[in-house]
């Protein structure tokens, strides 16, 4: 009885958590690429590298199901070549001296959404996790698969734009607390730094005569 107690020890408890929250992670970023492979262009050289996971998961998720449907496959394949072409745009992109990203960008939106107004922001963090969400439910009835996965792909990208937000502002707290904290510093220094004319040392320098000979004492 004691060593089935042990499972669940707050130390295991820990563990399995730390474990939960990793795998979690992990499946929220590849999710969350595949359908930002189909939403966005212009992906950072490193960030590009998940695009290829993504195709790993979905291509075994779909291996798995019994019996996947037309959309699934022509998701799937559409994914493959999506990636090839992201893959291409990324290691040609200084030839067409297109502006370089950060490695880890997650991509620019469609420049359709620019036309009705919106900011890259709310575009990311609402309009195409939305876009997704509604895809999913349209599909579902035809190919349960699909629908499954751009349900679930919706709710990772949402929830990732929603860290990526929280993260942003914490750093832009952090930024502004560490300017004022400067500005309180600066002028607390001031008050022990001498005033103009305060203190100065005025330079002696001796001056002989231009014979080169010492004054007599």
């Amino acid at each position: 009885m004691s060593d089935v107690l042990d499972y669940f020890s707050v130390s295991n408890l820990r563990r399995y958590a730390r474990y939960a929250l990793f795998l979690g992670k992990w499946l929220m970023r590849l999710l969350s690429a595949g359908v930002e492979a189909f939403l966005r262009s212009n992906f950072g050289r490193r960030y590009v590298h998940m695009l290829s996971g993504a195709f790993l998961l979905c291509l075994t998720c779909s291996a798995f199901y019994p019996r996947p449907g037309l959309l699934t496959n022509l998701f799937v394949f559409g994914l493959l070549a999506r990636i090839i072409q992201h893959y291409f745009h990324v290691f040609h992109r200084r030839r067409h001296s297109v502006t370089e990203p950060l490695s880890s960008s997650a991509g620019d939106s469609w420049k359709f959404w620019n036309r009705f107004g919106y900011t890259k922001a709310t575009i990311q963090r609402y309009i195409e996790p939305a876009l997704c969400m509604i895809s999913g439910l349209f599909v579902s009835m035809q190919d349960p698969f699909l629908g499954v996965w751009l349900k679930l792909s919706a709710v990772a990208l949402f929830i990732k734009e929603q860290i990526s937000r929280f993260r942003i502002n914490r750093r832009i707290i952090d930024s502004v607390d560490a300017k004022v904290e400067a500005q309180t510093l600066n002028s607390s220094l001031k008050q022990y730094q001498p005033g103009p004319g305060q203190g100065a040392q005025k330079s002696h320098r001796a001056h002989f005569p231009r014979s080169g000979h010492h004054p007599n004492p």
